[in-house]
């Protein structure tokens, strides 16, 4: 298993090693696929039977794996693929994307790399430093709205946007941001379907009017938690960013731990650093503005 094939495809120099990545070839080559391009924490797999390519995400595997002896990895990746290999090799991807149009979803979460040619549609979500895909969702699996399959579609991605974020909302169960605790008033969200961090985008359709903004942290995929900003939660707002942290550590598919600040529609970075002694707060400066309106 040499490290020989780290340039395979022509795509950006990845994160996983070769060795890993050659058991991953392996075990695609077994079940009658191949890799189309590898991206920093996962693979693009093409079924050569039904075209088409579609993004397996790697990194909790490879997680597992640094903690197994090297000679484990082909067992380990070849039960981990076994289990998918059925959305693997389908669904059929649609020529025309208004024929799925109910099926998609926004997906909010770190920048895909660019290094493949299939491409994902996205769109920086200002302020976060992530970024907004549009994908198919399927039982099981979920496939990226790619720029090919937009301009084959003849629709902007910006206006199925506006569709994907409709579905979302209409997927989300009433209540679902809960409150945590009497003495916090943070509101935490998980139905745990794929797509609770990205719920945040929906943060000020779902919670009552907050005069000043909410904070939001997305740490995993499976976790959104919410919490208006007012003068008793600052003298707590520790209590947010370990919340992002702990949950950014121990939780599969990690996002971020920064905590934002969402305040009439634009997101902000707000700073929290927190010690064995101190709380430290960089908010923007609109922040003062916002309070005034407590």
């Amino acid at each position: 298993m040499a490290d020989d094939f780290d340039d395979a495809c022509g795509g950006m120099p990845p994160q996983l090693p070769g060795g890993f990545r050659a058991a991953v070839t392996h075990a695609l080559a077994v079940m009658g696929l191949v890799v189309a391009a590898w991206e920093a924490d996962g693979v693009k797999v093409r079924c050569p039977a039904r075209g088409g390519e579609q993004y397996v995400g790697l990194a909790n595997l490879y997680r597992r794996a640094k903690a197994r002896d090297r000679a484990e990895w082909p067992a380990l990746v070849s039960e981990f693929l076994g289990h998918i290999s059925g959305s693997l090799a389908g669904p059929t991807l649609p020529g025309d994307l208004m024929t799925v149009a109910g099926q998609l979803r926004p997906r909010l979460g770190k920048p895909v790399a660019r290094g493949g040619r299939c491409r994902p549609w996205a769109v920086p979500l200002d302020g976060t430093g992530l970024e907004v895909n549009l994908v198919i969702d399927y039982p099981h699996t979920m496939a990226y709205v790619t720029e090919e399959m937009l301009a084959r579609t003849n629709r902007e991605g910006e206006d199925l946007l506006d569709l994907a974020l409709a579905n979302l909302r209409a997927a989300t169960p009433l209540g679902y941001l809960e409150r945590v605790s009497d003495e916090l008033d943070i509101h935490v969200g998980q139905v745990g379907d794929g797509y609770d961090a990205t719920r945040a985008l929906l943060v000020e359709d779902l919670m009552p009017e907050s005069p000043a903004g909410f904070w939001v942290v997305v740490p995993s995929r499976e976790d959104l938690a919410v919490w208006p900003v007012s003068f008793p939660a600052l003298e707590k707002i520790h209590a947010i960013k370990l919340y992002a942290q702990d949950n950014y550590r121990g939780h599969a598919h990690p996002v971020t731990d920064e905590v934002f600040w969402l305040w009439r529609g634009v997101w902000h970075p707000f700073g929290i650093d927190v010690d064995e002694h101190n709380v430290t707060i960089s908010p923007p400066d609109e922040f003062l503005n916002a309070l005034r309106c407590v």
